[in-house]
């Protein structure tokens, strides 16, 4: 990872934690770090210090991002969010996180676990959303995106590998940021919480 904007790296807190202002901050990595088109698990611990609808942690497509960890402000919960198109028709498919707590200024866990599609079997193309090591939400995308000229970003997103700037820009703070090319269990999210 390397800091293409603004960004502040702090050692209390939360161990390893960067700050972001929300505006020009964000960290990007050299080339994508997860193969969105087969099983992966991505986790984090996030912190947001305002209401603004933002995005914790991505990667990217030309047009949208192959998934995004952020903050809905409608809902007022985390989501973990999917596209099945890299065009303006895309459908967004959408793991919600826990709605009946506040999470501005607070600490949290989350993983986000997809099992990629298997032809016949109903039971994969499943998105999940945990969130304090608990199961939050659910969803389906048998069409997953992938670029993998695009970088995972922090911070924010974007749609070229060259963007100084991201879009949805995150204020708060992200840490113990991982992503594994497979999906874990609830056994094992339950033991990263």
């Amino acid at each position: 990872m390397w800091a293409a904007s603004a960004a502040s790296y702090t050692s209390w807190a939360r161990r390893g934690s960067v700050a972001f202002d929300g505006s020009t901050g964000f960290l990007k990595s050299k080339q994508s770090a997860v193969n969105t088109l087969g099983d992966y698990t991505v986790s984090a611990w996030v912190k947001i210090n305002s209401a603004l609808g933002t995005t914790a942690l991505c990667q990217g497509t030309t047009q949208h991002q192959a998934f995004y960890l952020s903050y809905d402000k409608p809902s007022q919960a985390w989501m973990f969010q999917t596209t099945t198109t890299n065009d303006e028709n895309s459908d967004f498919p959408t793991a919600e996180g826990d709605t009946n707590t506040a999470p501005i200024g607070t600490w949290t866990h989350l993983v986000a676990t997809y099992r990629a599609p298997v032809a016949g079997d109903s039971s994969t193309g499943v998105m999940a959303l945990y969130q304090n090591g608990a199961l939050m939400g659910t969803d389906t995308n048998r069409s997953p995106q992938y670029d993998s000229s695009l970088p995972l970003t922090i911070g924010g997103c974007v749609n070229s590998a060259s963007a100084a700037t991201p879009y949805l820009a995150f204020p708060g703070s992200v840490a113990d940021v991982h992503v594994y090319p497979r999906t874990l269990t609830a056994t094992e999210v339950g033991a990263l919480h």
